[in-house]
């Protein structure tokens, strides 16, 4: 009784924690960086100066993202270690940001496209 106790409880906090945004307001966007060299989703939509955070998760192998326009410090994507990036877009338009850590043979195809609305 004592273990399903505490595992509800570990079910539980899992989702609080899922679910909070990693910075005061805004959304929360999360992105796997796969094995096969993808971002999925390969497309996000952002909004002109809403504070939103880019949650990066790779489900295999090193990974790196990257964007002066959008204010994306040089970002390491590593398995088992998800990491997050607030993101503030200041201009709308299409980005288009591409993996900077070589990661396989199809890295150079490793391309997130973001697209910042009004």
């Amino acid at each position: 009784m004592r273990v399903s106790a505490i595992v509800l409880v570990g079910i539980a906090f899992a989702g609080l924690t899922a679910a909070a945004p990693a910075g005061t307001g805004g959304s929360v966007v999360n992105v796997t960086a796969t094995a096969e060299q993808k971002f999925v989703p390969n497309h996000v939509v952002l909004h002109v100066n809403k504070k939103q955070t880019l949650r990066f998760t790779s489900a295999g192998g090193v990974h790196g993202i990257a964007s002066a326009d959008l204010a994306i410090p040089a970002t390491t994507i590593m398995p088992g270690n998800p990491v997050s990036v607030d993101v503030t877009p200041k201009k709308a338009g299409t980005y288009k940001l591409s993996c900077t850590i070589v990661c396989g043979a199809n890295h150079a195809d490793m391309l997130l496209t973001v697209e910042v609305k009004p």
